[in-house]
């Protein structure tokens, strides 16, 4: 065999180990795609995120929303002011009861609103409730610095009748205004009760019926007088 023979023979060689190269490294590629296909084909799609807490934050890094267990063991969303101050939150209680609160920069809270007592708005001191008492009252209360209910607007469940009542600085009811269901307004105004036993309160009721009807009663410890 010549030179140029040999020459030509390894150099067909040397083509042919590269072909078979190029061939596996292209064979390895295409079984690389297609094992990418199939894993992507076989992953499961889903939309829902899982955590047991999730915080947000604004640019700063301050801590400005977090939603999750709070400190009482209430689930939520607690929203923050610029100065990591909790300010808004609603949540679900330890006894599944829903609620929404809102507080003041001091951290006093001034709205409260809840399924069971309604909504309460605070003042310093002083308060106001809106509610449903025992599920069957609409009522607004006024409730002094001293925790005592001064005043109170209600419908009533035994004769849907709205009631106006003021009651003294001690709680007790000291007049009341209403409009009946049979068409009555009447005026009531009573004496405090006093605890002693036997002693009766002294009143006087007006009376306004749906017809006009006017009525007059005085009641002084007993002793009754009434027109007409």
């Amino acid at each position: 065999m010549t030179h140029d023979s040999i020459d030509l023979a390894q150099r067909i060689e040397r083509l042919e180990r590269q072909n078979r190269l190029f061939k596996g490294a292209a064979m390895a590629v295409v079984l690389a795609i297609v094992a990418v296909v199939i894993m992507g084909q076989a992953a499961p799609r889903t939309t829902t995120v899982e955590a047991q807490k999730f915080v947000l934050k604004d640019k700063s890094g301050k801590i400005r929303a977090v939603l999750g267990e709070g400190p009482d063991n209430e689930i939520g969303l607690l929203v923050y002011d610029g100065k990591q101050r909790p300010r808004a939150m609603i949540a679900m209680d330890d006894n599944d009861t829903p609620m929404v609160r809102l507080s003041d920069d001091a951290g006093k809270e001034r709205v409260v609103l809840d399924s069971i007592s309604g909504v309460r708005v605070e003042g310093n001191g002083p308060r106001v409730v809106l509610g449903v008492q025992h599920g069957t009252e609409p009522a607004l209360q006024l409730i002094d610095k001293d925790g005592w209910t001064r005043a109170t607007l209600t419908l009533t469940s035994t004769n849907t009748a709205p009631i106006l009542k003021f009651l003294d600085a001690r709680g007790d009811a000291r007049m009341w205004l209403g409009a009946m269901s049979d068409g009555k307004a009447q005026l009531y105004m009573m004496s405090r009760p006093e605890r002693a036993a036997g002693v009766r309160p002294s009143w006087a009721a007006l009376e306004v019926a749906a017809d006009g009807t006017l009525g007059l009663r005085f009641n002084h410890a007993g002793a009754m007088w009434r027109a007409p």
